[in-house]
């Protein structure tokens, strides 16, 4: 139980940061302070992607 929480609240994290940088993921892998293949890892563990922004 406490994993899943701790990782929806990463993964909320990373997307939040995500979207901020408009997914440039070296410029989030710099903000969150990870590397960023930790990051492109984490993209992939937590199935990220991009909102698309046209369905409505």
């Amino acid at each position: 139980m406490v994993r899943n929480l701790k990782g929806d609240a990463e993964s909320t994290a990373i997307a939040q940061v995500l979207e901020g940088t408009g997914w440039n993921r070296k410029a989030a892998a710099n903000d969150l302070q990870i590397s960023y293949k930790a990051l492109l890892y984490k993209i992939k563990q937590y199935d990220l992607s991009p909102r698309n922004n046209h369905a409505s």
